[in-house]
């Protein structure tokens, strides 16, 4: 059964990655000249954030080149790490804990905690985190008026709620262009579907979805002038482009969603997943709307992938492999990379390294 919408959150049910905004690889005037190609580096640094389990207690942990940098919590209640960003070494992971009955939207700078960004007395959920100039932004949703809010903070403090009286919204995704900032999720109001939604600084922005059937957004992505997003319209995975519809990835047989979505030299690479006979989701990886391989550890084991990042043909995506469990994982390309052990991974952010630095 599809993971969305506008239900409070079931912890084990996720999304999400540290969204960042991406210039043009094309150093051309012409518009008839190909795109210089970025260069290939040479290595990565790559962080992960997630949860491992311990004791039947999610602790929220962040790993780095696939061993345990730093656990944020100390398993005394449950806690999800679900975004995380880097920023001149300082690494900030956004997510949610347990505390007194509730659940509640918190930000961590690298192993302590930086912001209690939700209230203790409601739900509150940190679903992405990105930083500019020293600001740290980070995307989720609130509960206002028993209904969820989508919510943006900046430094710790509300910065824009996105909704509409009666409404329920949640922003999943963040991203900063310029200065720009955009946030996407969904938004339901009155007697419709979840509409995919995305923001733009204090004001809506496109809606993508017609209400008929439920929509949401993902994971959000900036190349070249023209904004991606990733996400679902009814069973449909689906990627849009600006406020038009790119491609449906799956046919809507069975219930599939795109989670996340990079572009490298002109290549859009989207991860997702969709149902399949025998087993749990099965995790994809399309390029350019068409399936370039899936997910699994060679067999008939399901996966969800959350994240994804690309340069040139190194393509690492992260997320879970069921299988007697859930696993967190990272793969290169169609290969297991990292096995992080039980748990989950909702999110990467990938450091390149390149000859002479």
């Amino acid at each position: 059964m599809k993971k969305t919408m506008l239900t409070l959150f079931v912890p084990l049910m996720a999304a999400l990655f540290c969204s960042t905004s991406c210039g043009s690889d094309d150093d051309s005037s012409d518009p008839s000249t190909p795109p210089t190609p970025a260069p290939q580096p040479t290595s990565y640094d790559i962080y992960t954030a997630g949860y491992k389990t311990v004791d039947s207690k999610a602790v929220a942990t962040v790993w780095k080149n696939g061993t345990e940098l730093y656990t944020l919590t100390d398993g005394t209640s449950d806690a999800w790490a679900y975004a995380v960003c880097v920023d001149q070494e300082t690494v900030y992971t956004a997510g949610y804990e347990e505390q007194s009955g509730h659940v509640v939207a918190v930000l961590w700078e690298n192993d302590a905690l930086k912001y209690t960004l939700g209230s203790s007395d409601s739900n509150s959920y940190a679903l992405a985190v990105t930083v500019s100039d020293g600001n740290v932004y980070t995307a989720g949703s609130t509960t206002v008026n028993g209904s969820l809010t989508a919510t943006v903070w900046q430094n710790g403090s509300e910065l824009h709620t996105y909704s509409v009286s009666p409404a329920s919204s949640q922003a999943r995704a963040i991203l900063l262009s310029g200065s720009d900032l955009y946030a996407a999720g969904n938004l339901m109001t009155g007697g419709t579907e979840p509409v995919a939604q995305v923001w733009k600084n204090a004001n809506a922005y496109a809606t993508l979805t017609d209400g008929t059937t439920p929509g949401d957004i993902r994971g959000l992505f900036f190349a070249d002038g023209t904004l991606y997003a990733a996400g679902s319209t009814g069973e449909t995975a689906t990627v849009w482009s600006n406020d038009k519809t790119l491609y449906t990835l799956t046919d809507g047989s069975t219930s599939a969603e795109a989670m996340s979505l990079w572009m490298t030299n002109g290549t859009l690479y989207t991860a997702g997943y969709y149902t399949a006979t025998n087993f749990e989701e099965q995790g994809v990886i399309w390029q350019n709307g068409t399936q370039l391989y899936t997910l699994s550890n060679g067999t008939a084991t399901g996966s969800m992938p959350y994240a994804i990042a690309a340069w040139g043909d190194d393509i690492f995506t992260a997320g879970t492999l069921f299988g007697n469990g859930r696993h967190a994982t990272v793969w290169k390309g169609a290969e297991i990379l990292y096995s992080l052990g039980r748990g989950e991974v909702y999110s990467m952010y990938v450091v390149p390294h390149y000859d002479g630095e």
